[in-house]
């Protein structure tokens, strides 16, 4: 009886937790894991601001993962528009990724980072596939330009069809 009252107790003692847990935190899987043993899990504050709201709304109410609640720290108000720009550059969200560009660019990660912008001392490409420098890259990119100019799908107005209307 005593065991069965003590399983009880921490079945509910855990699920609480992992209620609490859920509703603070997101937890995504990332993939591939590094041969550096990266961990492939993502655990990140969850954002209860109104843009990381809008955000979600623009994803039918699917959650944030991690690395867009990672975005929407670092672009603030401008979190709705940065992540409908990810997903138009990079519909899968993935962090380890490249495309070739017609004119021999490359884009490189999360936000698909042109070769173009890379003309920075100290400055590794190949830390551009990592997601938390990727979009700390674009985040400085962004202050830099003082806006999203510097992605194509911005400028062709791409990126809108990533947006609901409000």
């Amino acid at each position: 009886m005593v065991t069965a009252l003590a399983t009880i107790f921490g079945a509910t003692i855990s699920c609480g937790f992992l209620w609490w847990f859920t509703n603070h935190y997101t937890v995504s899987l990332q993939s591939p894991v590094r041969i550096h043993l990266q961990w492939p899990v993502v655990v990140a504050e969850r954002m209860t601001s109104e843009s990381a709201e809008n955000a979600r709304a623009d994803q039918h109410g699917r959650r944030l993962s991690a690395w867009q609640q990672y975005a929407c720290r670092k672009f603030g108000p401008d979190c709705r528009v940065a992540l409908a720009i990810q997903r138009a550059e990079n519909p899968q969200g993935k962090c380890e990724i490249y495309h070739y560009n017609s004119d021999g660019t490359l884009d490189w990660g999360y936000f698909q980072i042109n070769t173009v912008h890379l003309e920075r001392p100290g400055l590794n490409l190949r830390e551009l596939l990592d997601c938390k420098a990727n979009i700390d890259f674009a985040y400085q990119l962004y202050q830099e330009k003082h806006g999203f100019t510097p992605w194509s799908t911005y400028n062709s107005g791409k990126y809108r069809q990533f947006l609901q209307s409000q």
